[in-house]
Formats: structure tokens, C-alpha cells, sequence
């Protein structure tokens, strides 16, 4: 990946029950090519999310709003040098996501909200305004981890992934604690899975998820990771 990208797709989720996720991991893992970094069946992911103090992301997920923007930071452990800044763009049933690779130094300052040392980084800066993200009035809301399963089809850029183990914290911000502290997101469901692909789907990847009866929702890992706020604050 280059250090600065752009990437559009279309993006479907689908909760799992604990039955159909064992079927469907078996199916795909027969069906589709297993992401390299599975390691050997799946890989960790560890994101930091922003909001402004309106929180207008939570809310415009919240109220269907069609056109939203999320801020995050992402790391794959035990790799904590490698760090993501990423904007995702909701456009109808469309996702834009742009990312850029920055320092370690660099998301640090930005969880601290020491954006004027994260801003010396003109690309960073640059990055911001295209999306119009006013960094200033924005702040770290809530970390989550979960681990992630993998399987793409280079046709059509499909990939379709499995979340589970969803957990988050929404007091500590350290995304790279070793050993954090965090808690369970997800309730009656198993899992989370995600489709995203460009122009359409395979008529047989669908028909398998008739099968194993899966149902499209508009599922949020980042609102549901903000349940205190939800819970006791909103």
C-alpha cells in the first residue's frame, strides 16, 4: 500500500450467530483466498476513534444520515509502529476510505490532542482539510480490538471478512498498550461479517448467504463500541 490512499466499494455487514459464523468461516475458507496476514486463520485489529464534542459522527450514524465521516487511528498488534490515520466517507451505499501511514510519534500526539505537533506533518494537515475533519475541535472517544478473519476474489476487489472478539474501552485511548483493558461489545451476536467489493457480488457468494440465512444491517462496530456513552451519557 502507498503511504497515501484513496479506496471506494461498496460495504455490507452482516451479524453472525455463533452457528452461522462456524459455517460460513468453513465455507469461505473452501471458496475464496485466505488474506496472507491471517496468521494462520485470523489477525488483530486496534482502532482509536474520534468525535467532535457535538459528537456528530455517533449521531449521524445513529440518525441514518447519508452522508457521514469517521476519523480513527488503526494498528495491527504486536506490530504498534505500523499506524494508520484513516477517514471513512459513508455515501449512500457507497464507502470512500482514505489512509495514510504515519509515525508512531505522530498518532501519539494526536490522541493527546497535541495537534500542533501532529499538524507539522504538512501531509497530515493536508489530509484533514480535503475531508474536512476540524481537527481542533475533535478528541480520542473510544478504542476498540477485535480479531479478524480474511478471504478476498481478485475479481471485483471482493473481500469479505469475519470480526469477532469485539471489545473496547472508552477511557483509555492507549492504542499501544500491550495489555489494555477493555470489554465486551457484542451481546447476542457471534460475530460481524463485512462484505466490500466493487461493482457487484457474485451471484454464488449471495446464494451462500441465503443458505446460512444471513440478514444485511447497518451494524456499527464504532457506535456499538461506545456503550457507556449510549448507555449513560447520550
Amino acid at each position: 500500500m502507498d503511504n497515501n490512499t484513496k479506496v471506494i466499494r461498496v460495504e455490507e455487514k452482516y451479524p453472525l450467530s455463533f452457528l452461522q459464523c462456524s459455517g460460513i468461516y468453513s465455507a469461505l475458507s473452501k471458496m475464496l483466498t485466505p488474506d496472507r496476514f491471517n496468521n494462520p486463520d485470523s489477525y488483530i485489529i486496534r482502532s482509536v476513534y474520534f468525535d467532535d464534542y457535538s459528537e456528530t459522527a455517533y449521531y449521524d450514524k445513529i440518525n441514518g444520515v447519508e452522508y457521514r465521516t469517521k476519523l480513527r487511528l488503526r494498528i495491527y498488534p504486536p506490530d504498534y509502529n505500523n499506524v494508520k490515520l484513516e477517514i471513512k466517507e459513508k455515501k449512500g451505499g457507497a464507502q470512500q476510505k482514505h489512509t495514510m501511514k504515519i509515525s508512531r510519534y505522530e498518532a501519539e500526539a494526536l490522541i493527546n490532542k497535541e495537534y500542533e505537533i501532529a499538524l507539522k506533518n504538512k501531509s497530515i494537515e493536508d489530509m484533514l482539510f480535503e475531508n474536512d475533519i476540524p481537527i481542533h475541535s475533535m478528541r480520542p472517544v473510544v478504542m476498540n480490538q477485535y480479531r479478524r478473519s480474511a478471504f478476498m476474489h481478485v475479481i471485483n476487489n471482493i473481500r469479505i471478512t469475519i470480526d469477532r472478539d469485539i471489545v473496547s474501552s472508552e477511557s483509555d485511548f492507549n492504542l499501544f498498550d500491550e495489555d489494555p483493558v477493555m470489554f465486551p461489545v457484542m451481546d447476542y451476536y457471534e460475530a460481524l461479517l463485512e462484505v466490500k467489493y466493487d461493482n457487484f457480488l457474485f451471484q454464488w457468494i449471495s446464494d451462500l448467504f441465503s443458505i446460512y440465512g444471513l440478514n444485511k444491517e447497518a451494524y456499527s462496530k464504532y457506535v456499538f463500541s461506545r456503550r457507556l456513552f449510549e448507555n449513560f451519557i447520550s
